[in-house]
């Protein structure tokens, strides 16, 4: 009787020798279209070395899953098929990728964190994404501290919560360098404060459901690229918002304002062209609207 130690061992010798970088992959070749030749081989694994697949072809040869046939002597031809024992993998090797369909998604929906205190504002726009992103919820500060790690993507943060706000969430997103965009959500008009608060868009609430949408997946679009084209972006929306809500003889007064403003225009220029910086349509988009 095979104790659990042993049974163990073996799971691990076999997947030690299935799960070398190209072994699965040559294996999986064979299965589809051998016997093959060695030329044969590598023209059908893009990638692969010859000295990568002769010593792959070696050790699958030598551990019995390959079997080595001299076809002709002059010139030399030699084809590799699987023995038995190498063809009882496929049913191993598909089981091994249908659970990786199931649990490896390539491409997992983005993740949006909603923290308000309003339980009505957090159902509301958690119906609105979460058809297209994975919706975590949090109802204050702590709780909201509890739920952010490297998994989400973007916060729908409310600006004014009791005890812990937002401003305070904020501080602490950026102080453990979290990768994430940051949408405010508050009832507050904007003011000449916002300039040196870290988020990455601003809507008044409760917003409708195309704006809050919509700014979540511009906010998105610009998490894959440099910090310097993500800056830009940042402050030219809150430029934007401060344009709409201020009068010129306010922004004209404003030491904020116009550190905001020669910001901006150093990041222009060493962006050279934003636009090309921007290398996604819907980013591009972005750009030109800055």
């Amino acid at each position: 009787m095979t104790s659990n130690t042993d049974r163990a061992q073996q799971v691990v010798d076999t997947v030690d020798l299935i799960s070398k970088k190209w072994h699965p992959v040559i294996i999986h070749r064979l299965l589809d279209e051998g016997p093959l030749r060695f030329n044969e081989l590598k023209e059908r694994i893009e990638g692969i070395s010859a000295k990568v697949l002769t010593d792959g072809l070696e050790d699958l040869t030598e551990n019995g899953l390959l079997r080595r046939t001299v076809v002709s002597e002059s010139p030399l031809r030699v084809e590799y098929a699987l023995t038995d024992t190498g063809r009882e993998l496929q049913e191993a090797l598909e089981a091994l990728a249908a659970w990786g369909d199931q649990h490896l998604d390539p491409d997992p929906d983005p993740v949006v964190l909603i923290v308000d205190d309003d339980p009505r504002l957090v159902k509301m726009h958690a119906g609105w994404l979460e058809t297209d992103h994975t919706v975590e919820r949090a109802y204050d500060g702590e709780d909201a501290f509890r739920k952010l790690d490297e998994s989400v993507d973007v916060v729908l943060l409310d600006r004014r919560m009791p005890g812990i706000s937002g401003e305070d969430v904020l501080a602490r997103i950026r102080e453990w360098n979290l990768d994430c965009g940051v949408v405010m959500l508050s009832a507050v008009e904007p003011d000449f404060d916002i300039v040196d608060m870290g988020f990455d868009a601003y809507i008044v609430k409760p917003g409708f459901r195309e704006e809050v949408r919509e700014t979540v997946t511009d906010v998105l679009a610009r998490e894959v690229h440099d910090e310097p084209l993500r800056e830009y972006l940042a402050l030219s929306a809150k430029e934007s918002l401060l344009r709409a809500e201020k009068s010129a003889a306010e922004l004209d007064a404003s030491d904020e304002y116009d550190r905001l403003r020669r910001r901006i225009e150093a990041l222009e220029s060493e962006l050279d062209d934003p636009v090309d910086a921007a290398d996604d349509p819907q980013l591009r988009a972005l750009v030109n609207d800055a």
